[in-house]
């Protein structure tokens, strides 16, 4: 008997994931869940073995909204972090928004709207978990380039 998609679909979410990747229904969420459903399937009728695709390392959703890029990485609304967590924030009016969650000084999450440019840095931050305490509230200076600092 081959179980659901859906069945497989809750087992991988199950499965040691970590705390970074939001199940929520998005469409590209569920076409590599169930992309990585079938393969697993599959490998378990085959006895071969799999790793865990990279698409689920990190909850990440970018869309334009009223011409912004708008860019959603991992707990972005400090989603599970309860009370304990950091918010640094920098707006340029009419231009970008950033937004970094952080939680005993390493990032959780970032929204970006606009040309920030910091995407594919926030992403590894996130992914690296580095302690960022020292950084403080310059981590997100405009005239300091992280991008270059961090990658």
């Amino acid at each position: 008997m081959v179980p659901s998609l859906e069945q497989q679909s809750n087992t991988i979410a199950a499965g040691g994931l970590v705390s970074l990747l939001l199940k929520m229904r998005l469409w590209s969420q569920a076409r590599q869940m169930g992309a990585y459903a079938a393969k697993c399937m599959v490998v378990n009728d085959t006895g071969e073995e799999t790793s865990m695709d990279f698409c689920f390392e990190l909850f990440a959703h970018v869309t334009k909204f009223f011409g912004f890029k708008v860019v959603l990485l991992g707990n972005y609304n400090a989603q599970g972090l309860g009370n304990d967590y950091e918010l640094l924030v920098r707006c340029t009016p009419g231009q970008e928004y950033v937004k970094a969650v952080l939680q005993n000084g390493r990032m959780q999450g970032a929204i970006l709207i606009g040309e920030t440019d910091l995407e594919e840095t926030f992403e590894n931050l996130i992914l690296n978990q580095m302690d960022l305490s020292r950084y403080g509230e310059s981590l997100l200076d405009p005239n300091i380039d992280i991008e270059d600092y961090f990658d």
